[in-house]
């Protein structure tokens, strides 16, 4: 199984997609802000996002060889598009890949991203509302993910919602 997690910065992806991770008698975590971290990064830059991508499938295929069935993806989709491509590339990996994409409230969404106390907090606040609207509009379009509202809820609640979703098909 493949669980995609998707949603805007600060929202709370990385630490739902460890508590989802740990779920699994056998799992990997992969953080596509971690694997993508390339130098120079540019946001939409498709020919980094096409590698980003492939590496992806290219590790889950390695690691499948090694006994790991399930992994948790994090990363940012702001288009039906974005995440139908990576959908693709895994599909012929693991038949069963789900996607959620997470949601929350500004004012908590922002509250969370001080928290972080990172170096550009100025541009994580501007990005995460530009990334939620981004978002939005894309799920009117097309398939984001399986909206999972965060608001009020810690991660571990987040990845236990979601948990129930997996084990129930949706």
């Amino acid at each position: 199984m493949i669980i995609i997690i998707n949603g805007s910065l600060g929202v709370g992806k990385t630490s739902v997609a460890e508590h989802l991770t740990t779920k699994f008698n056998r799992a990997v975590h992969l953080d596509g802000d971690a694997i993508g971290d390339v130098h120079p990064f540019t946001i939409y830059d498709e020919v980094r996002i096409t590698h980003l991508y492939r590496t992806l499938a290219h590790l889950i295929a390695f690691h499948q060889k090694n006994g790991y069935p399930n992994f948790v993806i994090n990363y940012v989709f702001e288009s039906h598009t974005s995440l139908q491509k990576l959908l693709d590339l895994l599909r012929p990996l693991d038949n069963d890949v789900q996607a959620y994409w997470l949601t929350c409230r500004a004012e908590e969404q922002e509250k969370r991203i001080r928290a972080r106390r990172r170096d550009q907090i100025g541009w994580e606040l501007e990005r995460f509302v530009e990334l939620q609207e981004i978002q939005s509009k894309a799920a009117e379009k097309g398939f984001i993910g399986e909206e999972v509202d965060t608001t009020g809820l810690s991660a571990e609640e987040v990845a236990e919602r979601i948990w129930r979703m997996v084990d129930d098909g949706f």
